[in-house]
């Protein structure tokens, strides 16, 4: 998280270092781009970049919670509008999320950090998944947040129409849904890579299958038929 002085800087000066930052972090990945570069772009010196951040990992994650918290807006705005229907909201945010995550001004930021995020990134990301002994701190207090973060969502989602006993089901049910968000976009950078050219509307389509297949089942019973 970047130092009190940072929040202590004019909005403008703030939104300077959060363009120089996208701007670097999407021409390269993390771990070839360079500080000078950022610092250039945001008219700023060397020295008063390390009285806001520790390094550039430390704006580079920051700049990637910018992005996290308002993401989750988006969908909690989707949900409100949906009457805590789990699966359309999915839907329409998954829709809005694959242009900006392949056509948006972040598209290329989220292309790097996809294809080469490496253990010790995805740590930063998820500390609560991770088992580096330097992150416990960072962990525990990104478990505590991720705990409130989800009674938040659960509390919107309507768990009337879902087959669900538990709080545990619903958790596995939105874990379930990320990983076919985060597997579809994915692939899509993977295409690219390879130079092939994505369809972003067949790419919609592919998941609203995957996401109908999760919701109605894909097993067809038929009367009188055996199991």
């Amino acid at each position: 998280m970047p130092k009190e002085t940072f929040f202590r800087l004019p909005k403008e000066k703030q939104e300077r270092l959060l363009e120089a930052a996208r701007i670097e972090f999407s021409r390269v990945p993390l771990q070839d781009a360079a500080i000078a570069n950022i610092v250039k772009l945001a008219d700023v010196s060397r020295g008063s970049f390390y009285q806001y951040f520790d390094d550039k990992e430390d704006l580079y994650y920051y700049y990637f919670d910018v992005l996290r918290l308002a993401s989750k807006r988006d969908y909690e705005v989707l949900l409100r509008e949906e009457q805590g229907d789990l699966f359309k909201a999915t839907r329409r945010y998954f829709r809005r999320w694959s242009e900006e995550a392949i056509c948006g001004p972040n598209a290329a930021f989220y292309k790097n950090l996809f294809l080469y995020l490496d253990y010790q990134g995805t740590s930063r990301v998820s500390p609560e998944i991770a088992r580096d002994d330097s992150l416990v701190k960072l962990r525990e207090q990104r478990v505590t947040k991720h705990k409130e973060k989800m009674v938040q969502l659960m509390e919107m989602i309507d768990t009337s129409k879902l087959k669900l006993t538990t709080d545990k089901d619903l958790i596995i049910l939105i874990r379930i849904l990320t990983s076919m968000m985060f597997g579809s976009i994915n692939h899509a950078y993977k295409q690219e890579t390879r130079g092939e050219k994505v369809d972003l509307e067949e790419l919609k389509e592919e998941f609203d299958t995957k996401l109908g297949w999760l919701q109605y089942g894909v097993h067809q019973n038929k009367v009188g038929g055996n199991e």
